[in-house]
């Protein structure tokens, strides 16, 4: 399963914020570590801010942090803001919805990959995404 260019780039900002949850990140220190379009970095953290998952403070020394401890934001929390159709009905071909009455070869299976899709991102908080090395190692797009 492939998460949208929108859900991707929060995960890595959120996961670069919950590093030091205290600290305030400015725009461009976010861009120079993450390295996504600067337009949509600066649309998502104003999207991000007014979800609640962090604060803006503002003046010469402001910035973003969490508004909450990374151990009480889970990856779903994200996803369903920044992408809430992505765990929806979705067919596994494409279609809009299955029809429930003739439903699609895999429509069993992709039910039972979606929830288990779904739980795994409801039990996983930033916190959980500690892990050493370069934060790009881990959030490598594949090519």
């Amino acid at each position: 399963m492939n998460f949208s260019k929108t859900t991707d780039y929060a995960f890595r900002i959120m996961r670069l914020m919950s590093q030091d949850e205290l600290k305030l990140f400015t725009v461009e220190e976010i861009y120079q570590q993450i390295r996504i379009p600067y337009r949509y970095l600066r649309k998502l953290m104003t999207h991000l801010t007014r979800s609640d998952f962090m604060e803006s403070v503002q003046g010469k020394k402001g910035g973003f942090r969490l508004s909450r401890p990374s151990s009480q934001i889970t990856l779903l929390d994200i996803l369903k803001v920044v992408d809430p159709e992505y765990l929806t009905g979705r067919c596994f071909f494409g279609f809009e919805n299955c029809a429930l009455d003739t439903v699609c070869i895999m429509h069993d299976q992709w039910t039972g990959v979606r929830a288990n899709v779904h739980a795994i991102l409801a039990n996983t908080s930033l916190a959980d995404l500690h892990v050493s090395g370069d934060l790009n190692e881990h959030f490598k797009q594949p090519k």
